[in-house]
């Protein structure tokens, strides 16, 4: 079983990105980068992928696993991936939490894994 669950959107991947950034701005969620791996593997001279990871987050969440466990900070902010899938679609990827997380932050895990699937069903009405 993979720790990737997909989600797939029939709409561009710049269509895509620009509805997940709507989806966390409408939830006022803090978004802290939008990577696009494609122009910067590019610019690097390398293979440029149809790639881009959006990382978001709220400060108030992430210090409840932190007051628990500090050093799952490398664990958070949270991400979501969008790739380029079949024909001219997209694919919006995200990681279920439990696999960085494990049991022991089962409940914080959950409620991660709630957001992210809930961003991924927003932005996957949005886009199309």
């Amino acid at each position: 079983m993979s720790a990737y669950e997909r989600v797939a959107v029939d709409a561009s991947p710049e269509a895509v990105v620009a509805a997940l950034r709507e989806s966390v701005r409408s939830r006022g969620i803090t978004k802290y980068a939008v990577v696009d791996h494609g122009h910067d593997m590019a610019a690097a001279g390398a293979t440029g992928f149809v790639a881009w990871t959006l990382v978001f987050g709220n400060p108030a969440a992430g210090a409840k696993l932190l007051e628990r466990e500090l050093v799952a900070a490398v664990d958070i902010p949270l991400r979501l991936a969008v790739i380029a899938g079949a024909g001219r679609g997209s694919e919006i990827v995200l990681r279920d939490m439990r696999s960085l997380l494990g049991d022991d932050f089962a409940d914080i895990a959950d409620a991660f894994n709630q957001v992210l699937r809930a961003l991924a069903a927003d932005a996957r009405d949005r886009a199309t």
